[in-house]
């Protein structure tokens, strides 16, 4: 039989499970969603029809984009689609255009090589839209 202690403390971890949860997906610094994809941390932006992927390393310091590469399956309309990204001329990025909106049910998995040699990582992301 749970004693009153257990029971208190089962509704206080309860209560801060639902605490995190209502604060929603941690935005990053230029708007999109950040994840833990592998030992790094990406942040991903979806506007319409494009989206644009930055790479932070573990202190959320900002990574070059130039020697990484990624696709990613995105999720929308009821369709779904891979699309490969290429960093942005200025290397702060990596950026992928496709037929799609962005919106609430857009989902979108990423599939990222930081490097050359380096192994695959992923992150599945439910992208925050932004205007920018």
């Amino acid at each position: 039989m749970p004693t009153k202690r257990s029971l208190m403390t089962t509704v206080f971890l309860l209560g801060l499970s639902s605490v995190a949860l209502a604060h929603g997906p941690l935005r990053g610094p230029n708007g999109g969603q950040m994840q833990d994809i592998g030992s790094y941390h990406g942040e991903l932006l979806a506007q319409e029809g494009r989206l644009t992927f930055f790479l932070f390393d573990a202190n959320d310091r900002p990574l070059s984009a130039s020697g990484a590469t990624a696709t990613a399956i995105v999720l929308a309309g009821g369709r779904q689609q891979t699309v490969t990204f290429a960093p942005r001329p200025d290397g702060a990025a990596l950026v992928a255009s496709g037929d799609f909106r962005a919106d609430p049910s857009l989902r979108v998995v990423v599939q990222l090589v930081p490097a050359a040699g380096q192994p695959r990582v992923q992150a599945r992301y439910t992208p925050i839209e932004a205007s920018r």
